[in-house]
């Protein structure tokens, strides 16, 4: 797993295969397939691996609008440390383990603040959705730089809006707050999401 997580990082999910894998390892390529029936079984367990995020536990303490940010900041972190995996995230469906344990985890939250089910559920899609858009966003970027520069890049802020002021007024006079950093950026934007959720 941590071989075909680095061979990932390095090439990309697109340029993955059994071979390359067998390759790094300097070993058979179906040497691979005694741990995995398919290449797919492989990127699935990586997806999960990710979704997981590491060793870091879901977050638990007395105060369910910090502990439901500090579940989709995981997230977001966990799917940036692998920026050539995140877009596997969307494309494979949601029925792994670490996806339902995260998924749950953030829903308790919802309902010990005292939502009701609908209402809940369609705040936990919208900061789903949100965390899933921004991160992609950021981690299209890191890809990029890991092509340009291999391993280890670090991709830049989310370019800046700069409307002429005569044509887009409204956009021009939010354009210099876009310019904040991607992780400040994300955390005002889930904020927004939870200011009315009841502590």
């Amino acid at each position: 797993m941590a071989a075909a997580m680095e061979v990932v990082d390095t090439n990309g999910a697109g340029a993955f295969s059994m071979r390359a894998l067998g390759g790094f390892l300097d070993c058979d390529p179906t040497a691979m397939y005694r741990h995995f029936a398919t290449k797919n079984a492989l990127l699935d367990a990586l997806v999960d691996s990710v979704i997981r995020g590491g060793a870091a536990d879901l977050p638990e303490t007395d105060d369910p609008r910090a502990d439901i940010r500090a579940n989709f900041r995981q997230l977001r972190r966990s799917l940036l440390a692998h920026p050539t995996l995140a877009p596997l995230v969307l494309r494979r469906p949601p029925g792994m383990g670490a996806y339902w344990e995260r998924s749950d985890h953030a829903v308790a939250q919802l309902h010990r603040a005292g939502m009701d089910p609908a209402d809940a559920a369609n705040v936990y899609q919208t900061l789903l959705f949100y965390t899933l858009g921004h991160t992609l966003s950021e981690a299209r970027q890191l890809a990029r730089a890991v092509e340009k520069e291999g391993a280890g890049a670090r991709g830049g802020p989310v370019a800046a809006v700069r409307p002429p002021a005569e044509l887009h007024p409204d956009l021009s006079d939010v354009a210099p707050h876009l310019r904040e950093g991607n992780e400040t950026q994300f955390l005002a934007g889930l904020d927004l999401i939870l200011r009315d959720l009841p502590r």
